[in-house]
This record gives structure tokens, C-alpha cells and sequence, in this order.
């Protein structure tokens, strides 16, 4: 857990981590989203509290679109980009076990790669 709260604090790039799971879901652009959020809030407090309101409000503003709006953007626009590319090139797309919204297979558990089908073609169910 610890490392998904360092990935999206400091907005780390890739698509897949270390282990080969995907490091970007619909779950963690969400939580990004919160996480980013609430360190601006509390950004944006602090900067009220010793400098004033003429200076926190547009800081707390550009704030809000450079470390949480745009960063969540691009990262919806590259997981739509992977997703179309997982669509197009696996079989698992075409499996009624597979959840699209985090590129996973229901009934193994497991994460989809295009280097890695959880079930090797032997349990696909079409839809």
C-alpha cells in the first residue's frame, strides 16, 4: 500500500510496476484524484494561514490544476491508450472473465499483460 501512496504523491511514469502488475486502474486514477486533493487542501491551508487569502486562492487554484486535474487526465488518457492495445491484442478481451476497468481476469485473480494470460488459452470463455 505504501508504495501505491509514493507512486501517485510523486506521479511516477510506466505502466506496469516492478512485479508486472498494472500501475495504472481506473481505481488508482481515483484515488490518485483524492490523495493529490487532500495534500492541496492542506497546502492551501497552510499557504492561508502565513501569507493570506489574495495569495492562497490562486496558488490553491493552480495548484489544484498542476498536481491533480491535469496529472489524472494524462493518466486516464494513457490507461484508454493501453486498454485499446490490451482490446486489440489479447485473447482475454474476449473472455467473459476478463474486468476491463483494471485489466484483470475474475476467475484467476491475476492481472492481464500482453506478455502474461493467467489461464494460458485454456479456460477462455467467449463471451
Amino acid at each position: 500500500m505504501l508504495d501505491v501512496l509514493v507512486d501517485q504523491i510523486l506521479l511516477h511514469r510506466g505502466f506496469y510496476d516492478e512485479s508486472g502488475s498494472p500501475r495504472l486502474t481506473t481505481g488508482t486514477i481515483v484515488f490518485g484524484v483524492l490523495l493529490r486533493s487532500l495534500l492541496t487542501v492542506i497546502a492551501g491551508f497552510a499557504i492561508w494561514h502565513y501569507a493570506g487569502v489574495e495569495i492562497s486562492v490562486p496558488v490553491s487554484l493552480a495548484l489544484l490544476w498542476g498536481y491533480v486535474v491535469y496529472p489524472a487526465y494524462r493518466q486516464y488518457v494513457v490507461y484508454n491508450e493501453h486498454t485499446e492495445h490490451v482490446h486489440e491484442e489479447l485473447l482475454c478481451s474476449r473472455c467473459r472473465h476478463f474486468n476491463a476497468s483494471g485489466q484483470h481476469c475474475l476467475l484467476f485473480d491475476e492481472h492481464v499483460r500482453p506478455d502474461y494470460i493467467p489461464c494460458d488459452g485454456l479456460d477462455w470463455d467467449p463471451l
